[in-house]
């Protein structure tokens, strides 16, 4: 017997998406009933239907890639209302968004929380004010810590890499990004590695820090199998290549760790 993945699709595009998604396939039924029926089957049919994560873990996954790449802003709408639909908090959303500075730059961000903001306008619900920043004391040294966790000897390659250009390179690499960003909290460190592996996939400009962050990832406690499944979610957003490549990466990675627990 064949796969119905229409119906599959459907009833995961409303579990994912609410009634949100539905007007998504009438709108596009208008225009061209062919794409309709592909956006159902393969993303949600085939893709969402996997059980390799919960449905949580992939719309953060979605929102950074969506985010990373600035260039949907209709579809990180959409994917922001998901994400609050299956359970993640403003706040949870909020840092992903801002994490993605270190990837994607301020201006993709800042469209981002714009667009934050545009649905917690819409759905009647808020964002916390309080601050979460670590504050200026020790800022390099907590970096360093938190780096460590997904790369143990890091701070030395960098230090190695860029001091002979210029010093303050790593710095702002220690501190900004892991003394500052990683140590708002909010969010484990695992979802902040499912967050930057997808949105680093999606942009596909940055295979050294792709496969650096893989790394990270697997030691911050994601599987092979999850990182997989992200670089799956990839190739609905940013096309197979982009897919394809992340999953090579990821089994180079695995296997490289593995031989150095060997």
């Amino acid at each position: 017997m064949m796969t119905d993945y229409a119906t599959i699709g459907r009833k995961k595009l409303l579990e994912i998406d609410g009634e949100a998604g539905v007007a998504v396939e009438a709108r596009l039924n208008a225009i061209c009933p062919d794409l309709a029926r592909y956006l159902i089957e393969y993303p949600f049919g085939e893709i969402y239907a996997r059980e390799g994560l919960d449905n949580k873990t992939k719309e953060q996954a979605v929102v950074a890639a969506l985010t990373a790449m600035g260039t949907a802003a209709p579809q990180l709408k959409v994917h922001i209302h998901a994400a609050l639909h299956v359970g993640c908090t403003p706040e949870e959303i909020r840092e992903i968004i801002i994490q993605m500075v270190g990837y994607a730059g301020f201006p993709a961000t800042l469209n981002a929380m714009g667009t934050l903001m545009e649905v917690l306008s819409e759905t009647g619900q808020t964002l916390s004010p309080e601050s979460v920043h670590a504050g200026p004391a020790g800022r390099y040294e907590r970096g360093k810590g938190l780096l460590a966790q997904i790369a143990p000897d890091q701070e030395r390659v960098l230090k190695e890499t860029f001091d002979p250009i210029n010093p303050d390179i790593t710095r702002y690499v220690v501190e900004f990004g892991y003394g500052d960003i990683y140590a708002r909290g909010v969010l484990p460190i695992r979802i902040r590695q499912v967050a930057t592996i997808a949105a680093l996939a999606a942009k596909g400009t940055a295979p050294s820090q792709l496969r650096f962050h893989i790394g990270g990832g697997l030691r911050a406690g994601l599987t092979e199998a999850e990182i997989v499944e992200i670089m799956l979610l990839v190739s609905i957003y940013a096309g197979f290549p982009a897919a394809l490549n992340g999953i090579l990466a990821t089994r180079e990675v695995a296997e490289a760790i593995k031989d150095e627990q060997r």
